[in-house]
């Protein structure tokens, strides 16, 4: 069950999102949320082409580039607390020098979820695709981590992208096994070229849910266009709430999305919440 939960804060305006969400899961669960904060130092401080004699003069501008930093952390670490207090949620909230991705993965070790803004950056200046810190915890990152977008359209019913790899079926183990599928309605999609044998798969994968208790329901679903562009119309389709995919599949639905540009389309324009675990 979920016990603890991991957001991570930043200026963006879908790390604020990500708190909300993260705040509503903590109330459902009774989970203590711990916000992480982080100056990027080795963003500040990269090298760079500069004249000879300029050394002093880039040691002052890095140093003043993060005190800036850890004065933006700290009033963003004092509105998480009080948004916690007023929110009657267990909390703790730490701040962290270093690469963004580590402070992140290390506390999260202690954790059971990771919330996280997809355009969480941490230097205040938008990038020009998904954040690199967010790639970095999809990629590498052992625990589930929740990717919230700016805007999320919120709700009671939960896509589960069920392939048929062990990477998909894990993920949505691990949702159920959080206990993060309580109360909601679930649906479990599978992608074929065949609805036949896509409703078969998507079957299989609800056996899952109904052995549980729920009365999960399955959607067979033939591609049209790219598999992103199906699992995105059909999200808009039911009004889901929230996305649970695998990642790193190797075959079929996941790879393509996971391994291939559809990555971008699908954390750009998925309106839920995806829930991703390896």
């Amino acid at each position: 069950m979920l016990k603890s939960i991991v957001v991570v804060l930043d200026d963006s305006e879908s790390s604020f999102a990500a708190q909300t969400v993260a705040l509503g899961f903590a109330r459902a669960h009774s989970a203590e949320l711990v916000g992480v904060g982080v100056v990027d130092a080795p963003f500040y401080t990269a090298p760079m082409v500069r004249p000879i004699g300029a050394g002093a003069y880039k040691a002052r501008r890095d140093e003043s580039l993060l005190e800036e930093a850890r004065i933006r952390l700290k009033g963003r670490i004092n509105a998480f607390r009080d948004a916690c207090t007023e929110a009657g949620a267990a909390h703790g909230a730490i701040g962290e020098h270093g690469r963004p991705h580590e402070r992140i993965e290390a506390e999260a070790d202690r954790h059971d979820l990771i919330v996280v803004g997809r355009d969480t950056n941490f230097h205040s200046q938008p990038e020009p695709d998904i954040a690199e810190s967010v790639n970095h915890l999809l990629k590498d990152n052992p625990r589930p981590v929740l990717v919230v977008p700016e805007a999320p359209r919120l709700g009671n019913k939960v896509l589960i992208a069920f392939d048929g790899s062990r990477e998909s079926s894990r993920a949505m183990h691990m949702f159920l096994l959080l206990g993060l599928a309580r109360g909601l309605e679930i649906h479990v999609a599978s992608i074929g070229e065949d609805l036949g044998e896509a409703t078969a798969l998507a079957e299989r994968g609800i056996s899952l849910y109904r052995s549980h208790g729920y009365a999960a329901e399955a959607h067979g679903l033939v591609a049209r266009g790219s598999p992103a562009e199906t699992l995105l119309a059909h999200i808009d389709a039911m009004n889901a709430g929230i996305l649970v995919m695998g990642a790193f599949a190797h075959h079929n639905l996941l790879r393509n999305i996971f391994m291939g540009s559809a990555t971008r389309r699908l954390l750009h324009d998925c309106p839920v919440p995806i829930f991703v675990h390896h």
